[in-house]
C-alpha cells in the first residue's frame, strides 16, 4: 500500500488503537433558571466537561473534566463566571460526582482509585488530604458482585453524605434472551464524612434508586426510581423513549413517608430541590422540568416553564437560590456520520506510558504485512476498509450494501455491517461476516465472504438457510475458518463451526452459547466468548466468560471464572497474549445517567494465554473496547 507516512512514536513502543463509545464533545453552560442568558461556563477554557454541581454558598461550581486527556475523568472547579479554574483531583482513575460540603472545606466525590471500583471519597480542600469512606469492612460488598458507590450529596448541616450503591446485587442481564448488557439495581445509603454511621436509607427490590439529594431543611431526600430492567434501555438513545422513571422522595431518618412527585412517560433523572416547594429534574425526552416538592402538589409551589432540549442538554444543577442553572451540552455521533464522530487517530488519554493511545473504528485487525483492516461503522455504514498502520490511506474494499444482504436503512445503524475481518497469511485476502448481528439476527441474513485485499473480487463462503453465520477467524496457515452460528428456527445460539477451506467440509466445534471466535497467531487454539451461566434463559444469571478450546475440540478452558459479569470481545496480540473487555470492577457511574452507553462497566484488560496476570489498560467512565497494538516497527516507513 506504499510507504508509511508516519514516524515511530518517540519514547513509546508504538500506538494502541482502541474504540471509545462516549460523547464526541461536552461543554458546560450556565443560564438563568428559565434558560435565558445562556453562555459557556468556561468560555475559551472549555475542553470536555460534564456533571457540574454548585457549592452550597453559590461561590463555586465543581465538575468533571477530561482536559488532561480524552477519557480521563478528573475533578475541577471554577467560579460561576468561569474564573479561578482549579484542579481538585487529577489521577489516572475516574473522579466524578463532586459535591462541596456546606462549610466549603471538604469535597465528596466518587472515584475508582485504589481498587478500580467506584467508592465515595472525601478530600480536605485546604490540605488536599483525601480518604475513602466506603471501602471499609462494614460497607464494602462482595467483590465478585457489583460494588459501586456513586453520586454523594451533603446534608445541609454537613453531618451526613447520602449516595447510591449497587453493592451485593446480581450481575443481571436484561431480559432480551441474550442478557448481553447488564442492568443496575441501586439503593440509597447514608454515611458520616469520617466513614462512620453507615446505614441503608431506602431500597425497593426490583427497582433502581439513584442520584439522591437533600431537601433544604435536611428532613427528606429526593431521587429517581425505575425498574431494574429499565436501566438498560434508559441509557440507549434509540430505546430510552420506551422506558420511564419517576421522581420520589422519602423521610431521611426513616426511609418512609414516600411521595411520588411525578408520573407518566419519560426517563427522569438528576432531581434536586430548587427550593423548599419545588423539585427540578431532567426528562431525557423533553428537557428540564419542575414539579411540586409537596405531596399532591401542595405548599407554595409555583409552576415554572420547562426548558426544552431533550437529549441535547443534560445534568442540570440549580444554584442555591434557584436563580441560575448549570448543565452540559453533549454531542453524540450517529452512524453514517450524521453528527461528528471522534476521528480516527485522535489522541486519547494513555493509561500505559509505553504506548500512545489513539481512537480507531471497530474490529481493527492487522495483517502480517502491516496492513490494518477495520469495520468502518462510525464514519461509514459498516463497510470493510483497509489502511496503513498509522490510519492513513483509508480505502473501502467491501461495501456493507453488497448483494443487498443488509437493507440500507439497517446498515446505517449499529446492528449490521461487515464485521470482524480476518486476514489470510499472505495478506492477499480476508474473510468477513456480512449481515445483521444483534437484535435482528433471528430474522435477517448473516453470511461470510472472502474478499480480495485490493477490493477487486469477493465470494460467498457461508450462506446456510436458517443460520445467521458471522464473526469469522482464519487459522494461522489460512486453511481453517472458525465462525459463530445462530439458529433462526430456535432463536438460540448454534455454537461454533469450522470450515476447511481446502476440502469445503464443515464441522461443529461447539454447541454452547459461543461468539466472537479468534484463532491464536500460532498453533490451533481458538479464543472465544461463552455464556457460562446456568440456566441461560430469563433475566438473571447472565455471565459471559473468555474461553479457549483447541481446533479438535479438546482442552476447553474458562479464563475468567472469577468474574460473574460480562467478559468478552477477546482478541490475541501478535505475541500470543489476550485482550478482552472485563466487567469485574463494575459500573463507574450510575447507569441511568448515561445517554448512549451500552456497557459502561467495560475496561480493556490484558492477560496471558492461560488467564494469568490480568492487568487493566483503561479506567474511564465510558465504554472502551477493541484494542490493537501498532508497534513502532510498522511506523518507520517500511510497512507494506
Amino acid at each position: 500500500m506504499g510507504r508509511n507516512a508516519d514516524a515511530p512514536i518517540e519514547g513509546k513502543k508504538g500506538i494502541l488503537y482502541m474504540n471509545r463509545n462516549s460523547p464526541v464533545s461536552s461543554q458546560l453552560y450556565i443560564a438563568n433558571a428559565d434558560g435565558s442568558n445562556e453562555r459557556l461556563l468556561l468560555g475559551n477554557n472549555s475542553v470536555y466537561e460534564y456533571h457540574a454541581q454548585w457549592s452550597p454558598d453559590g461561590e463555586w461550581i465543581v465538575f468533571t473534566s477530561e482536559r488532561n486527556g480524552d477519557g480521563n475523568s478528573d475533578l475541577w472547579r471554577s467560579r460561576p463566571d468561569g474564573s479561578d479554574l482549579e484542579a481538585l483531583a487529577t489521577t489516572p482513575y475516574v473522579e466524578g460526582g463532586g459535591a462541596i460540603s456546606p462549610n466549603g472545606s471538604l469535597v465528596a466525590f466518587h472515584s475508582t482509585r485504589s481498587n478500580y471500583k467506584s467508592n465515595i471519597w472525601v478530600m480536605d480542600l485546604e490540605t488536599g488530604t483525601s480518604w475513602n469512606i466506603t471501602n471499609s469492612t462494614e460497607v464494602a460488598g462482595d467483590w465478585q458482585l457489583p460494588d459501586g458507590h456513586f453520586r454523594p450529596a451533603w446534608s445541609p448541616d454537613g453531618e451526613w453524605i447520602v449516595f447510591s450503591s449497587d453493592k451485593d446485587t446480581l450481575w443481571r442481564g436484561h431480559n432480551n434472551v441474550s442478557g448481553w448488557e447488564h442492568t443496575q439495581e441501586l439503593s440509597i445509603y447514608a454515611i458520616r464524612p469520617d466513614g462512620s454511621g453507615y446505614r441503608k436509607v431506602v431500597n425497593n427490590s426490583g427497582y433502581s434508586l439513584g442520584s439522591p439529594k437533600f431537601s433544604p431543611d435536611g428532613s427528606r431526600i429526593v431521587f429517581y426510581e425505575m425498574t431494574t430492567e429499565s436501566t438498560v434501555f434508559a441509557r440507549r438513545l434509540d430505546l430510552m423513549d420506551e422506558e420511564e422513571s419517576q421522581i420520589v422522595s422519602v423521610d431521611f431518618a426513616t426511609g418512609t413517608d414516600r411521595v411520588n412527585h411525578t408520573s407518566g412517560s419519560g426517563v427522569k433523572v438528576f432531581p434536586q430541590y430548587v427550593d423548599a416547594n419545588t423539585i427540578g429534574y431532567r426528562n431525557k425526552t423533553t428537557g428540564f422540568n419542575y414539579v411540586s416538592a409537596q405531596a399532591q402538589g401542595g405548599g407554595n409551589f409555583t409552576s415554572r416553564a420547562s426548558i426544552p432540549g431533550g437529549i441535547a442538554i443534560a445534568s442540570p444543577a440549580w444554584s442555591p437560590n434557584g436563580t441560575l442553572l448549570v448543565y452540559e451540552k453533549p454531542v453524540w455521533g450517529t452512524p453514517s456520520g450524521a453528527l461528528t464522530w471522534r476521528p480516527i487517530n485522535k489522541p486519547l488519554y494513555s493509561w500505559n506510558d509505553e504506548w500512545e493511545y489513539r481512537n480507531m473504528d471497530v474490529f481493527p485487525t492487522l495483517s502480517k504485512q502491516g496492513v490494518l483492516a477495520i469495520s468502518e461503522q462510525e464514519l461509514a455504514n459498516g463497510s470493510l476498509y483497509t489502511m496503513r498502520p498509522d490510519g492513513t490511506h483509508q480505502t473501502e474494499i467491501f461495501s456493507a450494501l453488497t448483494d443487498d444482504v443488509i437493507p440500507a436503512a439497517l446498515a446505517a445503524g449499529t446492528d449490521a455491517g461487515a464485521f470482524q475481518p480476518s486476514w489470510s497469511p499472505d495478506g492477499d485476502w480476508l474473510v468477513v461476516g456480512l449481515g445483521s448481528w444483534f437484535q435482528t439476527r433471528e430474522d435477517d441474513l448473516g453470511l461470510i465472504y472472502r474478499v480480495a485485499a485490493n477490493g477487486s473480487w469477493h465470494e460467498v463462503l457461508v450462506n446456510e438457510t436458517g443460520i445467521n453465520a458471522g464473526f469469522p477467524s482464519l487459522s494461522p496457515d489460512g486453511r481453517y475458518m472458525v465462525y459463530r452460528t445462530w439458529d433462526q428456527a430456535t432463536d438460540w445460539s448454534g455454537g461454533l463451526r469450522v470450515l476447511d477451506l481446502e476440502t469445503g467440509n464443515t464441522t461443529v466445534l461447539t454447541t454452547a452459547w459461543d461468539v466472537l471466535p479468534s484463532f491464536a497467531p500460532t498453533g490451533s487454539t481458538i479464543l472465544f466468548t461463552r455464556r457460562t451461566s446456568t440456566p441461560i434463559a430469563g433475566p438473571y444469571d447472565d455471565n459471559y466468560d473468555v474461553c479457549t478450546i483447541n481446533l479438535d475440540g479438546s482442552d476447553f478452558q474458562n479464563l475468567t471464572p472469577e468474574s460473574l459479569g460480562n467478559d468478552a470481545h477477546a482478541t490475541w496480540t501478535a505475541e500470543g497474549r489476550i485482550w478482552y473487555v472485563g466487567s469485574q470492577f463494575g459500573f463507574p457511574e450510575e447507569g441511568p445517567v448515561y445517554d448512549n452507553i451500552w456497557q459502561p462497566y467495560g475496561k480493556i484488560m490484558l492477560m496471558n494465554a492461560d488467564g494469568s496476570n490480568k492487568t487493566v489498560w483503561t479506567d474511564g467512565m465510558w465504554e472502551d473496547a477493541m484494542p490493537q497494538f501498532i508497534p513502532n516497527s510498522l511506523l518507520n516507513g517500511t510497512a507494506a
